[in-house]
């Protein structure tokens, strides 16, 4: 079981304890006060990034949330690599597949108006043409659905692949029609599967959205989605269809995209693209076509998830429809739209072929919207914006004070209702765990303070202790008014089990921070596996003497705290939980809510540490976990994750804090 690393094992000896003195200094490097939305931060954020990364050629962002008083546009970098000239903020781009949220939009709002709906097979509204073309390639229109078409979960083959692009390569200035893109999907292959069999994105999908659109309207597309999505009435002036539509007079020149990349795909493609020197027909009828400034761009979000453009809402609500497949591909796709998380925040959006992104974020009343022009390595820029503009916007929505003590460091929430108090794993301290877990922005957003706690290096904590850790986080509730009615305790590694047993002494004795619930990270709960464990190890001739350290302290450790013929009974006063004799010490939980978070990663351990699974902190917790329930602890949470443990610095690791989804811990706490 892991508890330290290596470099920390010397502090871990130590063990000494962190209390606070009646004359400790705290600084406050926040004001709560300040509430003024100060727009030239956002700014400054843009100028930053470009300055990072010049080879993006230009950023353009845009926060619209009408509620705060932000309507907000701010750029860097050219429109033109070759001239040079100024990226202004209020320049339109391509917007690829940003359109199919535009598209999804039309249709539900065509089921607004009673005249479909997403449940209809897609055979009673498209044209006998197209019927035709498809049924003979094996297609039953009669089985796929509209929602399927809009979730990608149509089985329906793609016409964008390598031949694709390679053709378009080669020939820039191509004029497609619809009707010749959906002959290309016949001539690609059969059917992926049946409707909700698998989940593949595909630009066809939307080509035929655009298609039943026409066919219920009797209009192009294009003139029905203007009209259907109210362009008139929300001023969405600089939204148009290029080549099918003439660009609107007083909208200013598109920006230059580009896509440089060499050895691109299995065929090691290469391109060198500048989008004014393509004809957009290869992507135009519904998978992309759009253009519109990153202003527009937003507001159109922003006013479709407040209900301006579909005002049903139980109509609304179908967008986030998720529909289910039997490939067991975990998808984040829902109807033109994805779920998705930043900074710990729920949002829905897309993304654009070119280098644009468009999401809204509920909990701050915004939607904000990225544009990137060079195509190659816009995913990390695009990430670094709007986490940035994120953590930016939601400080100023919801100010923040900041207050760093020697013992703690506290986040406290304007108008906080909650207190989350965390311990860290090991040695590490509160400034550690704010690089490792991502919890503020989230946290803040939904008025939980947060208290980061510098208590560390013990395995276990003893009433003497406990009694000292309660008085001192009392100490930090009272001097800083925080609420004591909603409280929650976690800790990675060895701090879970400090919250843990922390949290049953609370309890205990009916203190009045005893928690609502306690959490632990991949802790190692039962003690005496952790000496077991250690034993095996030690025992494994395969190991070297740095991997050894840690469970020769340890055993040494155990030896020489307690008596060594009674080191069972012993372990188990101070561990959380003890398997071998199925011994709880922390009764006090049992009707409180309960999560274990661990990341069950056999391979990673028997590659990076030459580790069986028996014996990982996940297997006992997974054995502990299957205890608990048929012991009656109905409120205890198992929460098993794959893939998601890696350290700041980029390393893979399941013993880490980033097993923790920010987001969802939040929400258990809002229950």
């Amino acid at each position: 079981m892991t508890i330290v690393n290596n470099k920390q094992l010397l502090f871990f000896l130590i063990g000494f304890l962190f209390f606070s003195c009646k004359n400790s200094k705290e600084t406050k490097t926040i004001a709560e006060e300040s509430s003024k939305i100060e727009v030239q931060q956002f700014q400054a954020i843009i100028d930053s990034i470009y300055k990072a990364n010049p080879q993006s050629i230009g950023i353009i962002a845009h926060i619209e949330s009408p509620k705060n008083g932000i309507s907000w546009s701010g750029s860097a970098g050219y429109s033109n690599k070759d001239t040079k000239t100024k990226l202004l903020p209020d320049q339109p781009a391509l917007i690829a597949s940003n359109i199919k949220t535009y598209v999804s939009a039309a249709i539900l709002r065509l089921q607004e108006q009673g005249k479909l709906d997403i449940e209809d097979p897609i055979g009673e509204h498209l044209s006998h043409k197209t019927i035709e073309l498809f049924q003979n390639d094996g297609y039953s229109f009669e089985k796929i659905k509209i929602k399927h078409l809009l979730s990608h979960t149509s089985g329906i083959a793609d016409y964008v692949n390598d031949d694709y692009f390679e053709f378009i390569n080669n020939n820039q200035k191509y004029r497609w029609t619809r009707d010749e893109q959906l002959k290309l999907v016949v001539n690609v292959g059969d059917p992926l599967g049946k409707p909700q069999e698998v989940f593949n994105y595909a630009d066809v999908n939307y080509l035929l959205a655009t298609e039943i659109i026409e066919q219920k309207t009797q209009k192009p597309f294009y003139t029905s989605i203007r009209e259907l999505l109210k362009y008139d009435e929300l001023g969405l002036t600089n939204t148009w269809f290029p080549t099918l539509e003439e660009k609107p007079e007083h909208t200013k020149e598109l920006v230059h995209q580009y896509w440089k990349e060499e050895n691109w795909g299995d065929r090691k493609l290469n391109f060198d693209w500048d989008s004014y020197d393509h004809d957009i027909s290869w992507d135009l009828y519904g998978g992309g076509g759009i253009a519109t400034n990153m202003k527009e761009l937003a507001q159109f979000s922003y006013n479709l998830f407040n209900g301006k453009v579909i005002r049903d809402k139980e109509v609304l609500n179908l967008i986030k429809t998720d529909v289910p497949t039997t490939d067991a591909i975990s998808k984040i796709y829902r109807l033109g739209v994805a779920d998705a998380t930043i900074k710990g925040l729920q949002s829905i959006g897309h993304g654009g072929f070119w280098g644009t992104q468009a999401f809204h974020l509920p909990q701050l009343d915004a939607s904000i919207s990225v544009c990137v022009l060079e195509r190659n390595g816009k995913m990390k820029i695009i990430k670094g914006v709007l986490k940035t503009l994120t953590t930016e916007l939601n400080s100023q929505i919801y100010p923040t004070a900041h207050i760093v003590h020697q013992n703690y460091e506290l986040y406290k929430a304007k108008s906080s209702k909650t207190t989350l108090v965390l311990f860290p794993g090991g040695a590490s301290t509160a400034k550690e765990t704010k690089e490792e877990f991502d919890i503020i922005t989230t946290a803040t957003a939904n008025q939980i303070s947060v208290l980061f706690m510098n208590f560390n290096r013990h395995l276990w904590i003893d009433e003497t202790t406990s009694k000292q850790l309660a008085e001192e986080i009392q100490a930090v509730f009272t001097k800083n008014h925080l609420k004591t009615e909603n409280i929650y305790i976690g800790g990675m590694s060895i701090g879970g089990n400090v919250a843990l047993i922390l949290s049953n002494y609370l309890h205990q004795n009916k203190i009045n921070i005893a928690p609502k619930g306690t959490f632990i990270v991949d802790s190692p709960i039962d003690l005496y596996a952790l000496y077991e464990s250690s034993k095996k190890d030690i025992a494994n001739r395969g190991l070297d003497e740095e991997r050894l350290a840690e469970p020769k302290w340890i055993i040494n450790y155990f030896e020489e705290e307690f008596t060594k013929d009674s080191l069972l009974q012993n372990i188990q006063k101070v561990s959380p939980f003890t398997l071998k004799n199925r011994f709880i010490s922390v009764p006090n939980l049992k009707n409180c809510k309960i999560r274990f978070y661990t990341e069950p990663d056999s391979l990673w351990w028997k590659e990076n540490r030459q580790t069986d699974f028996e014996s990982t902190n996940a297997y006992t917790i997974q054995q502990i976990g299957k205890d608990l329930r048929t012991q009656n602890w109905n409120q205890f949470e198992l929460i098993e994750t794959e893939n998601k443990g890696y350290r700041t610095n980029g390393g893979r690791h399941p013993h880490s804090w980033s097993i923790v989804n920010a987001r969802n811990l939040v929400e258990w706490i809002k229950e």
